[in-house]
């Protein structure tokens, strides 16, 4: 090789050496300012330099420095990262009642807003569509909770069974078991005005009047009679027929 070429592949490692320092400066400024999001974007492209030069040039000092500035710059951003994505899921695991939804609202929409301050930070966008949709479907279990006792039986019924098939498929733990939860209050509803207006029913009539298999209606009696303000005196199976309080 001659001298003009060793000059030449001299300038060229040098500068490629400048254009990786200064991707340095820029990703140091950029942890500093927790900009991870940022800071990986520069390491990337940094590293991809490397990688074309890699065969050309001795760059392993270089390639171990950012290699493992990579590293460490994963772990800060996963772990902020972390932090949002575990509150959202502990506030998915809350036990929800009708008299404290209105809380629960609050805590969600701080923690919205705090994962749109940092969307492009912490890369949350994932995040993001997860609670606007939380926020879909509590709107819409907060419409039944203000109308289901005032609604006629089978509009309120159709409301919620309507709720229960749409979320089926998505991950609302605590939604679904306080929808489940305003379903067995509205039959109690029932129950209650059946018992002021019969001395008993057939679980055929019941489950004609509350548009209910039979099968269903027996597992929803044990649950009635078992709470103590119950408006079922007793159940007898052999005939089949409820007996209620009066």
């Amino acid at each position: 090789m001659s001298s003009n070429q060793n000059i030449d592949r001299y300038k060229q490692k040098k500068e490629i050496i400048e254009e990786l320092d200064f991707y340095k400066s820029i990703i140091l400024k950029k942890m500093d300012t927790e900009d991870f999001n940022s800071a990986l974007i520069k390491i990337e492209s940094a590293l991809t330099l490397l990688n074309d030069y890699q065969t050309d040039f001795d760059l392993e000092k270089e390639t171990k420095i950012f290699t493992q500035l990579h590293q460490k710059l994963r772990v800060e951003f996963d772990n902020h990262r972390n932090l949002y994505i575990r509150r959202y899921n502990n506030l998915r695991k809350e036990t929800l009642t009708e008299a404290n939804l209105e809380n629960f609202i609050k805590l969600l929409a701080m923690l919205k807003n705090e994962v749109d301050n940092n969307l492009i930070q912490y890369n949350l966008h994932d995040l993001r569509d997860g609670i606007n949709s939380y926020f879909t479907y509590i709107k819409k279990l907060y419409t039944i909770i203000s109308s289901y006792k005032v609604l006629n039986y089978n509009d309120a019924s159709g409301k919620i069974l309507s709720y229960i098939k749409e979320s089926k498929d998505v991950n609302f733990p605590n939604l679904k078991v306080l929808v489940t939860i305003i379903y067995q209050k509205l039959i109690f509803l029932q129950f209650e005005i059946m018992s002021e207006i019969y001395e008993k029913l057939s679980i055929n009539e019941i489950s004609e009047k509350l548009s209910i298999s039979p099968g269903k209606i027996e597992d929803l009696i044990n649950l009635i009679v078992a709470n103590p303000k119950s408006p079922i005196k007793k159940y007898i199976q052999y005939n089949r027929e409820v007996i209620f309080n009066k």
